[in-house]
């Protein structure tokens, strides 16, 4: 136990000294009377507003698939404050707030790359927080926009896996409810210990046997190329 109380505190004391001294780093170059600051840094120094903006643009617009125009206003509302007003804080916060805004109320979805739906790894998650696709919290109503944007058959299985702290199932019967009225009509409940048994039961590929060799009856070798 002490040492790894010893241990945790070595780590924290070690990102206190890198985080500290790369933070006084720059008073320490720089800092004194009659010492003035470079071109270079108060050049540097006037892009980093406009590098955190177009940075959060390209984040937030990075693999995207709307199903309005409307959510790229976020991003004209944080280049449009930050133009006029020249104020990087209210820049950001102005366009997260509308982002998360539109995202989270106007039924606005994401996507990814790909999406897991059988039962050793389901994506679509119910747990006491609420719904999920992926590490995403959806609403169970919206899960349905997100299979159709997927591309997901209507006849297609739809396992959704259920926490086990979960307790109360009047969530995942009202997403099951809401899958069935969009026409997904084959969703299915499933627990960890259900998807890792599909996992280990996973049925693997035989060996190739020898086939006997219809004159002799001898067995044959088995080609393994």
């Amino acid at each position: 136990m002490q040492d790894e109380i010893a241990y945790m505190a070595g780590i924290v004391l070690a990102g206190f000294v890198v985080n500290f001294g790369l933070r006084a780093l720059p008073f320490l170059l720089f800092a004194g009377s009659g010492r003035e600051l470079p071109r270079w840094a108060e050049r540097a120094g006037s892009l980093v507003s406009p590098a955190i903006i177009a940075a959060l643009i390209v984040y937030s617009y990075s693999g995207l698939a709307w199903k309005t125009v409307y959510p790229y206003a976020a991003g004209a509302l944080a280049v449009g404050l930050q133009l006029w007003r020249r104020n990087p804080l209210a820049s950001i916060v102005a366009g997260t707030v509308l982002y998360m805004v539109l995202v989270g109320c106007c039924g606005c979805a994401t996507t990814r790359n790909s999406i897991e739906l059988d039962a050793q790894n389901p994506s679509v998650r119910v747990t006491t927080s609420g719904v999920f696709i992926g590490d995403r919290p959806v609403r169970p109503e919206h899960v349905a926009s997100y299979l159709e944007d997927y591309d997901v058959p209507k006849s297609r299985t739809i396992h959704i896996l259920l926490a086990a702290d979960v307790r109360d199932l009047r969530q995942a019967r009202f997403l099951m409810g809401c899958l069935a009225k969009s026409g997904y009509t084959r969703p299915v409940l499933v627990t960890k210990r259900h998807a890792e048994s599909a996992t280990v039961g996973k049925r693997k590929p035989r060996p190739a046997q020898p086939q006997p060799d219809r004159r002799s009856g001898a067995p044959r070798p088995v080609n393994r190329k």
